[in-house]
Parts: C-alpha cells; sequence; structure tokens
C-alpha cells in the first residue's frame, strides 16, 4: 500500500477558510484546533461530571453483542478513570455501513484518538455514534457498487411513508438475501469474494435492523482496534440521556432562540443556511407505534407535534417523559448537545457538511452553560487500483484534479490529438457552404410560389438532420479508433469520480474488500499510524494498493 498525502479543500469553502484560521468562520465555534486549544478543552472537560458507570455497562452490553474484540471492552472500561475524553463522530447506518465516507470518518476517529492520548497523557476513547433514531430510509436503503467497469446501484424496497427509526427497522430477509447475490454477481469473482459473501448471509440469517447489521459489518471491519460502538437509540443510552431530555424540554425556549441568532449570524456572513431556520421547531422528536414525529413549541408555552393535532403542556411533557410514557430523541441540532451532555467529548470529527452546521449550534451549547468540543474535520480517503495509479502515470494526470472534474477533459485531447481529419472543421466547412447551397437553390425556385418554397424548407430540414447523423456516425468512428485509451480513463473515472461524485461519497467498501480483502481497513488503519506524523486535519489520502 502506498500512500499519497494532498490537500482537496477548494479555495474559498468554509472548510479551507476554518483549517486557515479565517477569523470569521473560527468565530463561530470555542476553540481552534491549538494545542492550547486542546489543553483548555480537556481542563474544562474535568470541571464536569458524567455518569461514567452507567455508560460503561450501556456500551459493554452493546458492544457484546457485536462480538467486539477484547481491546474494545478494555477502551471502554477506561471511561470509568475520571481523567479520560472521549473523541467522537457518528453517521447513519447505511446498508453495508453505506458510502465509504463512514469507514473514513472511523479511521479518522481511532487516529485522533492516538494523537491526542499522546499529547495529552491521558486516556481517549475512540466511539463511533450510530445514529439509529433517523428515520428517512431513503437515506440508507441503498448503496453502490462498482466492477471497475461500471456502477450499480443496491438497493432494498422500503415504504418510505413510515418515520420508524432504522434501529427499530427490521430488514426483510428474502430481499437481503437478493440484494447480495446481485452485488457479488456484478462484482468480478477474487479469492476474497466466497468469504465475504458466505459472511453476509450468515449475518441475514440472525436477522437485522438497519442499525445492527450495519454495527455487526463495522465490529467486523474495525476488530481490534478499540473502537467503541454506540447506537444513538439503544434503550440503555436512552436511559442515560433521559433526564437530558428534560432539561432540553426545560429550556427549550432557550436552545431554539440560540440556533436562530446564530444560524441568522451564519447566513449574515454568507455562509449558507446549513440548517433550515423554523422558529417554532423545538429540535426534538417523539415516539410512537414505532414511528417518530417532529415537536414544535408554541408562543403560548405548550409543545404539539409538526402538522398534527396532538399537543402538550411543558409539565404534561416533562411528566410523559419522567414516567417513560413518552420516549424522545434528538435532531439535527440537539443531538451534538446530547452528545456533549453523555459523554467527555474532547473532539468532534466532522464531515464537511456537518462542519458548517455545527457552526451554528456555539451558541445553544452556552444555553447550558457549557462550550462546544474541538470540531476536526475528518480525512479524505480515496482508494487507487494499480490499475487506475497505471492510468494516471501514463497520461500524466493529475489525482486531485481527476476527484474534482473526471477525466472528461483528458478524454478529448486524446480524440482530438489523435484524429488524421478534425472532423469538427470539415463539418462545420461542409454546413457552411451547403447553407449557401439551399439559399441559392431557393431563390432559383422562388417563382414557382409558397408550395415550392414549402417543399424546400422539408428539404433543408432532412437535410439538416442527415447531415446530423453523418456527423455523429464519423465522430464515432473517430473515437472507435482510441477506444482503447478512453476506456482506460473511463474506467479510472469510474473508480475515483464515479457518477461524477467522489468516491468516498458514492461507492461502497465492499467492491474493494472483494479485491483486497477483509483486512483492508485495519491495513488502512496501520498504514496511517505509521504516517501520522505527516497528516494533517482535512488531508486526502490517496491510498495505492
Amino acid at each position: 500500500m502506498e500512500m499519497k498525502i494532498t490537500n482537496t479543500h477548494e479555495s474559498g469553502s468554509f472548510i479551507h477558510k476554518y483549517l486557515n484560521n479565517n477569523r470569521n468562520a473560527l468565530s463561530f465555534f470555542d476553540y481552534d484546533l491549538s494545542s492550547k486549544s486542546q489543553r483548555s478543552r480537556y481542563d474544562e472537560l474535568m470541571k464536569m461530571s458524567f455518569q461514567r458507570e452507567e455508560l460503561v455497562q450501556a456500551l459493554t452490553s452493546y458492544n457484546k453483542k457485536y462480538n467486539a474484540y477484547p481491546r474494545t471492552f478494555a477502551q471502554i472500561e477506561r471511561l470509568k478513570q475520571k481523567e479520560s475524553v472521549v473523541v467522537v463522530g457518528g453517521q447513519q447506518a447505511g446498508l453495508l455501513t453505506g458510502p465509504i465516507y463512514t469507514v473514513n470518518k472511523i479511521l479518522s476517529i481511532l487516529i485522533e484518538a492516538r494523537n491526542l492520548e499522546e499529547s495529552l497523557s491521558s486516556p481517549v476513547i475512540p466511539i463511533f455514534w450510530i445514529a439509529g433514531e433517523d428515520h428517512d430510509i431513503d437515506e440508507v436503503n441503498h448503496t453502490f457498487f462498482t466492477d471497475g467497469k461500471e456502477t450499480k446501484k443496491i438497493k432494498i424496497t422500503e415504504r418510505n411513508d413510515l418515520k420508524q427509526p432504522v434501529s427499530e427497522r427490521i430488514i426483510d430477509q428474502e430481499e437481503a438475501k437478493k440484494l447480495v447475490k446481485d452485488a457479488f454477481q456484478f462484482l468480478p469473482e477474487t479469492e476474497h469474494t466466497a468469504c465475504l459473501y458466505k459472511k453476509l448471509l450468515e449475518d441475514i440469517e440472525q436477522g437485522n435492523t438497519y442499525s445492527e447489521w450495519c454495527a455487526k459489518l463495522l465490529s467486523r471491519l474495525f476488530a481490534d482496534t478499540g473502537l467503541v460502538l454506540m447506537d444513538a437509540a439503544d434503550p440503555q443510552i436512552r436511559q442515560i440521556e433521559q433526564p437530558y431530555f428534560q432539561e432540553m424540554i426545560r429550556k427549550n425556549d432557550p436552545i431554539r432562540a440560540s440556533f436562530l441568532e446564530q444560524a441568522r449570524e451564519m447566513k449574515a456572513a454568507d455562509f449558507g443556511e446549513p440548517i433550515t431556520i423554523d422558529q417554532q421547531n423545538a429540535h426534538l422528536f417523539f415516539h410512537e407505534e414505532k414511528q417518530r414525529f417532529l415537536l414544535e413549541r408554541l408562543e403560548d408555552g405548550n409543545y404539539q407535534e409538526k402538522e398534527g393535532s396532538r399537543k402538550w403542556s411543558e409539565d404534561e411533557m416533562l411528566e410523559a417523559v419522567t414516567t417513560g410514557k413518552l420516549a424522545l430523541s434528538n435532531n439535527v441540532v440537539t443531538r451534538p448537545l446530547m452528545q456533549d451532555l453523555l459523554l467527555p467529548v474532547h473532539t468532534f470529527i466532522a464531515g464537511p457538511g456537518e462542519l458548517k452546521y455545527w457552526g451554528t449550534l456555539k451558541q445553544v451549547f452556552h444555553s447550558f452553560d457549557r462550550c462546544m468540543p474541538l470540531v476536526k474535520p475528518r480525512y479524505h480517503i480515496t482508494y487507487l487500483s494499480r490499475r487506475s495509479e497505471k492510468t494516471i502515470r501514463r497520461y500524466q494526470l493529475d489525482t486531485k484534479k481527476i476527484t474534482f472534474e473526471g477525466t472528461q477533459q483528458k478524454r478529448e485531447q486524446i480524440i482530438n490529438d489523435g484524429k488524421a481529419v478534425d472532423d469538427v472543421k470539415v463539418f462545420k466547412k461542409a454546413k457552411k457552404r451547403l447553407a449557401k447551397f439551399e439559399d441559392k437553390l431557393e431563390e432559383g425556385i422562388s417563382p414557382l410560389g409558397k408550395g415550392a418554397l414549402l417543399l424546400h424548407d422539408q428539404f433543408r430540414l432532412k437535410m439538416k438532420e442527415q447531415l446530423k447523423v453523418y456527423e455523429k456516425e464519423i465522430s464515432h468512428f473517430v473515437e472507435s479508433t482510441q477506444r482503447i485509451h478512453l476506456q482506460r480513463l473511463l474506467c479510472l473515472e469510474v473508480e475515483v469520480r464515479p457518477n461524477g461524485n467522489w468516491q468516498e461519497r458514492h461507492l461502497n467498501i465492499f467492491p474493494f474488500l472483494n479485491l483486497y480483502g477483509e483486512d483492508l481497513v485495519k491495513n488502512t488503519f496501520n498504514e496511517m499510524l505509521d504516517h501520522r506524523k505527516l497528516l494533517e486535519t482535512g488531508h486526502h489520502l490517496y491510498l495505492t494498493m
């Protein structure tokens, strides 16, 4: 495995400004990414108390379900130490773990935890937060595979009108088996195919929700790295969170006001509206009959179901939550706050979009008399096959440029350079001559009247259409002479910029596991560990296998 390290953040973007200590961007956060901020955040956490014993019990129970390795349980035990802190990041429970950025985020969490532990000389636990309470099934029920030549969408058909959390939505076993079979028939068979396929079928036989299957896969991929998994919808975690939900009910007005003020400031600073501004949004969901519904806070202080008829006074809501009659969950605004109340979060690992929406939350944290944790952008990772690396060298391509633009420009250049005849120029000249000929012809027949001119117009249209077909066929003929070159470049694009997207945002990790084995992720982690002194926050790593 060879690693090339670069920076792919576009100049002028929010993340670029943030990483380059732009004063306006940093003003939306409590801490920058300096070593001084690292120590300040740690000192702040040491003054706080957390339900550490209860957390250890909940996390131990949860990770046991997924056959975690001893190193994971050793990490969980370290949470009992008052001087320990965590590095955390989260993602939805995507099908077969979803896009590769889920894996990349976890790798970023693990590397940051190692670095921070060295820097602080204190225990730092890496935790991945699975957003099991999310209910938007259309975001998690599909993923994309590649066979190296094209991509294929892999999807489980689901009812999207149900607002059922993915931690409760059971995957249909027959659908899942068919999906895995279709997916692996699409992939080239390698020495790893049978083993991967067998394990996935065994998973399906056990029965899974989306969250459970995702957790099983992540536990395998990151075996023996010390990663701690956590599902926000886990009943034991929900029990620990109960007093914090009560506080969010009581302090809902300050939460809403703080978010609105900060979000408007961000918009005024030309950083956009990463989270929709809605004055009545209470930023909490309630759960009923295996579905969840958004709550609104009314001017009279009562709560109501958004676009629904149910209402509660604040006291009624508090009583329902306290007695367990009503279960709540967080939205994008209150989830980071809940994370901070629940865990001693030193650093949050964010994707580019998350970094921006966290910029709207500083005052929300302040409404609970606490500061935001450090927010560090994750690493970007792109896997390159030997074939792709060879293509890049053969045509002297810039990997970063391919990531952003694909290979179309190079393909057009190859087509143009390889032409014995400039067919575009030839047809442009022919069109001008034909137009002159048609004009003269029209002039000659005009004395015959409107009927003749109508026939002439029809002739002109047919000639134009036939010439267009002829031009297209000649173009295809020219391209066919360059087919080998074009095929190489298209295969490279399918791998690096599939369907116009970055690899990590579109493709699933399994096509790469199929090529390089289930140890690929752990090997990537070890490679990053070996080079971590060279890695900087938000770097883009290109890994040639």
